[in-house]
Formats: structure tokens, sequence, C-alpha cells
């Protein structure tokens, strides 16, 4: 062999077997250093078809899946992105949620209005993961989608708020656009006190104003409605 040759090959990095590290990461018997060492070992040989592949394999060890479709969000790459829009439709609910929560990782603002879509999904896990994936894209169109869900009914339960209500409100603070202020006053009277608490933290972010100083949460909330008419 040419001694060039041989020298170059010498130099290459070696590829750790990217699946194997899918299936570490995924390993519960694993400590959780040793999961997230693997969980970017896979990260770091980018795209890889062998990954999108397991992601999509419906027969396949549902955490391991669940690692793989992780992973796609973050390895930035047209295959991965286009793997992974394709997920967010994944008869699996688990899948569905960890495709929304690849996309938010992905930090790609294209992604922001299929992900809204689930919004309307019929798990709450996928609503929730969705929610909290908008909160990190950040992109100021999907606040309708966001504001629609806090008032769909389908979001409460025998009267009840759902949980998935108060990561929409976070959801609306991280996001910060303005046009979102009117349902978050309206959502401090919301019968979920932790949805009620949630609209507080999420209108300082938004306004960057806050009344917390020296009032109860109720008094807070007062100095929030009064600050909202002295706007009209």
């Amino acid at each position: 062999m040419n001694l060039l040759l041989l020298a170059t090959l010498v130099a290459l990095p070696v590829r750790a077997d990217v699946l194997a590290e899918v299936r570490r990461a995924a390993d519960r018997t694993l400590e959780e250093a040793e999961r997230l060492e693997a969980f970017e070992a896979a990260v770091d040989q980018g795209h890889d078809p062998a990954v999108a592949s397991l992601a999509r394999d419906p027969s396949a060890d549902p955490r391991e899946r669940w690692v793989a479709v992780r992973v796609l969000g973050r390895v930035h790459s047209p295959p991965s992105v286009e793997a992974l829009v394709a997920l967010l439709d994944d008869p699996v609910p688990a899948i569905r949620a960890a495709a929304a929560s690849a996309a938010g990782d992905s930090g790609r603002p294209d992604l922001g209005e299929p992900v809204a879509d689930l919004l309307e999904d019929p798990a709450v896990l996928v609503r929730t993961a969705a929610a909290d994936a908008l909160a990190l894209l950040g992109q100021p169109q999907t606040v309708p989608a966001l504001v629609r869900a806090l008032d769909d009914p389908t979001n409460t339960y025998r009267g009840q708020s759902l949980w998935v209500r108060r990561h929409l409100v976070a959801a609306l603070g991280a996001i910060g656009d303005r046009s979102a202020v009117p349902a978050l006053i309206r959502s401090l009277d919301d019968a979920d006190p932790l949805v009620a608490s949630a609209a507080c933290r999420a209108l300082e972010r938004v306004t960057g104003l806050s009344w917390a100083d020296g009032r109860s949460e109720a008094q807070e909330r007062e100095a929030w409605k009064r600050w909202w008419g002295s706007q009209k």
C-alpha cells in the first residue's frame, strides 16, 4: 500500500457505531452520565440513515426509537429534518411527542408551523411536548395556535384544567410577543391557580414589567388587570 495513503487512513477519525451509541443512551441499567455521553456521541456522528430508520421502525425497542428521534433533532442536516417532520405524524403518541421535542431542540423556525399543528393532537402528552417545543422555537406566528389551545375545551377534563394548559401559558411567555397579552390577562382569573400563577410569570416576560414586589399573588393579579385597563 502507498505509504501516503496508509498515513492518511491512520489519521482519519474512527467513527463509532452510531446504533450502538443509541442503544447505550437508551439503556436504563447505565448511569445517567454514561447515557448522556452515548447520546452526544451519536449526535456527533452527524446524519446517519441507520438512525432515521431506527426512529421509523415500529418494531424497534420504544426507548431506542425515542433516543433516535431526539438525536435527529440535534443533527442539523436536511435528511435528518425531513425524517423528523415525518415522525410528527407517527402512529405512536410517545414518538410524536419525541419528534415535537426534537423539533424544539433543532432551533429551526420553519418547524414552528408543523409543531403547532400538534397542539390539536388527541394525546395530552403530545400537546404538552408541542407547547414546550414552541417555547424553544420562539416564533410569534405560533401565538394564535397557542391561544386557541388554551381555550380549547379538550384541555380540560370534567371541568378541571389539564396540566398542558400551564405549558401553553409558559410558551406564550417564552415567545414574548405582545399579541399574547390579552389571553394572558384572561388567564389571571383561570380556575386553575397554577395557570393563573404561570400567567403572571408569562406577563413579566412579555412586558418586562413586574407587580410582584410586596404583593400577595392575588394582589399581583389585580395589579396586572389594573395595568391592562390603563393600556386600553
